[in-house]
This record gives C-alpha cells, sequence and structure tokens, in this order.
C-alpha cells in the first residue's frame, strides 16, 4: 500500500465511523459519504490538495483515491452482509410452487449470492442495493405483507386473485424480497456503462430496455424462476405506463424506495407523525413521479397509521 493510498484510507476512515453515520448501513454509508464529497468538493479541494495530503495532485485524482478508499471499506462488509440477508432473511422455499426446472431452495441460494457478488461489482448498480438490503435485512416487509392479509383489501386482492399467487402470505413476503433484490440487475446493464450520479434515486426504464434486462438476468441465473426474475426487472417500470405490472412488481418498486434512507434504531419525537407514514403520504403525492401505485400507497399509509409505524 503507498503513502498517498494509505491517506486516503485514513481520511475515509475518519468519516466512515462518524457518530452521524451510526444505524446505517454500509451502503448506505457509501452513499451518504460519496454525497458528501461531491457536495463539498470546493473546501475539500483546498484541504486535501495541501501539503500535509496530497500535494501536486489534481481534484480529480483524489477524487479517484478517496472513492477507492471508500469503496474497500463497503467491500469488506458485503460478503458477509449478503451471506447473513440470503441465510438468516430470505427462504427461498416458494421457488417449488413455481413451474420451472427441477432444482432445491438451496441452489438456487447460492447461485443468486454469487449473482449479488457481481452486480456490486459495479457502482451503478451497487447503489441500488441500498433499498433493498435494508428491507430484506429488517422484518418491515414481513410486517406489511402480514397486515395486508389480515384486512383482505386491494393489496392481497391483487396477490391472490390479480396475480394469482397460490402461496402461503409468509412465502408471499419472501418472494417479495427476492424481487426487490433483483431490481439493482437494470443499472447493472445501463449502456456504456454510465456513471449514475450519487443523488440521483430514481429508477425507471423504458419497457424495451427491461425486456432486454429480463433476458440477461435469466441467462445469470437460470436456477430462479423466470417470473420471479420478470418481477423483478418490472418493479423497474412505471405503474402509469404499465398498468398490468405484477403487485409483487409493484410493492418491491415501494418498499425499495421506502427503504433506502431507513435508519435502524430511529427514534420519533413525542407528537411527530411516525416514520413510515409520513413517508406513505408524502409518496401518495408524488406517485406519479415514482411509477407508484396510488391504491397500494393508500393502503400501506392505512396499516402505518393503524399501527404506529
Amino acid at each position: 500500500m503507498n503513502t498517498d493510498h494509505e491517506k486516503a484510507v485514513k481520511f475515509i476512515g475518519r468519516l466512515w465511523d462518524n457518530p452521524s453515520l451510526v444505524g446505517l448501513s454500509p451502503l448506505q454509508k457509501e452513499a451518504q459519504l460519496l454525497q458528501f464529497l461531491e457536495m463539498n468538493h470546493k473546501p475539500l479541494q483546498s484541504t486535501l490538495t495541501s501539503p500535509i495530503f496530497f500535494p501536486g495532485f489534481s481534484w480529480a485524482q483524489i477524487q479517484v483515491l478517496l472513492r477507492d478508499a471508500l469503496a474497500e471499506y463497503t467491500n469488506q462488509t458485503l460478503p458477509s452482509l449478503f451471506q447473513t440477508v440470503l441465510n438468516k432473511n430470505i427462504d427461498f422455499s416458494f421457488i417449488q410452487h413455481m413451474t420451472h426446472r427441477s432444482t432445491t431452495p438451496s441452489a438456487v441460494k447460492n447461485q443468486f449470492a454469487q449473482f449479488l457478488s457481481t452486480l456490486s461489482s459495479k457502482v451503478n448498480s451497487r447503489k441500488e442495493f441500498i433499498g433493498p438490503i435494508v428491507g430484506v435485512g429488517t422484518d418491515l416487509i414481513d410486517r406489511y405483507v402480514r397486515e395486508a392479509f389480515r384486512r383482505q383489501k386491494y393489496i392481497s386482492f391483487e396477490l391472490r386473485k390479480v396475480q394469482r399467487l397460490k402461496i402461503s402470505s409468509n412465502e408471499i413476503a419472501h418472494l417479495i424480497k427476492t424481487t426487490m433484490l433483483i431490481r439493482p440487475a437494470v443499472r447493472f446493464f445501463v449502456p456504456g456503462g454510465q456513471v449514475v450520479p450519487s443523488n440521483r434515486n430514481l429508477l425507471l426504464v423504458s419497457h424495451a430496455f427491461a425486456s432486454n434486462v429480463v433476458v440477461q438476468v435469466t441467462k445469470a441465473i437460470p436456477l430462479m424462476p423466470d417470473v420471479v426474475v420478470k418481477a423483478g426487472i418490472n418493479s423497474t417500470l412505471s405503474f402509469q405506463d404499465n398498468p398490468f405490472l405484477e403487485s409483487t412488481s409493484r410493492l418491491a418498486s415501494v418498499f425499495a424506495h421506502r427503504c433506502r434512507n431507513l435508519k435502524s434504531g430511529m427514534i420519533i419525537d413525542r407528537g411527530a407523525e411516525s416514520s413510515d407514514k409520513s413517508w406513505f403520504s408524502v409518496a401518495r403525492k408524488n406517485y406519479k413521479f415514482y411509477g407508484f401505485d396510488l391504491d397500494m400507497l393508500m393502503e400501506l399509509h392505512g396499516i402505518a397509521t393503524e399501527n404506529g409505524w
């Protein structure tokens, strides 16, 4: 390790350990720090080009050093993070009820783990794991699916009667989690490897592009049922432009966005609106921009309100 790299790692290490980032996932930390570097480039440039840091380096060269150092911190955590999520938070037994080639949940999980590792190797698709990883790693999906089936209203009707899922509500929750983790593949196949700015969180693509990605992902994870792959990629389509989207796709899109900035252990001030209720309230106003299903947002808002979430 050369001296310049050591300096970059040490500088990023101080930022990484900032108390304000406590409670964030490693990917959330990485995104926050990338945004910090972009937004504060002027004061940072004057500091980091000084003799004690990187004298003689251009700001572009310094940015490369800092981003590489930041990626190292995140890379150290990703293998164990993916393994924990796949082993403890997702049960792949739902695939046994779907028409597909003969396989086992264990084989699907192992192949999927390799696929997630490949997706996380690129900056673009890596960023899109932020919401899905937090959502899958908590009980948020399980709670909302359980309440939706207890209510027996719009969401449960769409899952059972329209998408015609014949699996248990618990298995449906795991199906949605898997769907969420397939979403980042859309960024992985961005033409020309174009880097998406760290502050651009909207993920909507054309139907034609999504169809091409489905073909690529199906080849990459052939053991995963085709309907699951398609639902994962379709979660990046707008419901307004594609009114026949799978209900699991629509839910995956909402939950991925909801969990992007979710912070574990968040304490709500007395008298303040609960975190989920507030988010769904804002999302209802912006549903067209994000391509959400308004009826789903209405019910999710109702569930959050009833449960103080």
